[in-house]
């Protein structure tokens, strides 16, 4: 059975405020604007029950949702940007807005971290992948000075044994 893709009306984009988010901000901005789409931003903090208080507000929430709100400042071209935090884990966060605001993709950067520092600080992008239920892009970060790939080398098929 053939399904065919539906319109990108609602895209989501999550950032930590790294040159990798901002990079994948900016593609999900251009998305946006070409599929006249609705960009929503979210950021997922990690709040400790102290904090959780009522009336209780800590600086450095105030500091990211002045970061959110200059992200917002600095993005906008026309079309409609909606911006929030929400408390949790990141990727369950992510997963979570995307399906609860009906998101047709995700957009996210990616660290690209291997071995040792993924074992130990996990990745979101890779719990976004297996967890959304929308499509995912992820824009991950470069260097200038990083090799092209290689051509794949074409291996001679073995000859069979009975010959």
């Amino acid at each position: 059975m053939v399904t065919i893709m539906k319109k990108i009306t609602h895209i989501l984009c999550p950032t930590d405020f790294s040159e990798t988010a901002d990079k994948a901000v900016a593609y999900a901005e251009q998305l946006a604007i070409e599929a006249d789409a609705q960009l929503t931003l979210v950021h997922a903090i990690e709040t400790p029950e102290a904090w959780a208080l009522a009336a209780q507000e800590h600086s450095r929430t105030l500091k990211l949702h002045s970061q959110l709100e200059a992200q917002l400042a600095a993005s906008s071209h026309g079309q409609q940007i909606d911006r929030f935090q929400h408390p949790g884990e990141a990727g369950e966060v992510i997963c979570w807005i995307a399906q609860d605001r009906n998101c047709d993709l995700i957009v996210m950067g990616t660290h690209g971290r291997t071995g040792l520092k993924h074992l130990l600080f996990g990745s979101v992008a890779e719990y976004v992948l297996c967890h959304a239920r929308c499509p995912v892009v992820t824009i991950r970060d470069r260097s200038p000075d990083e090799r092209p790939l290689e051509r794949p080398v074409l291996m001679p098929v073995p000859a069979p044994r009975y010959m």
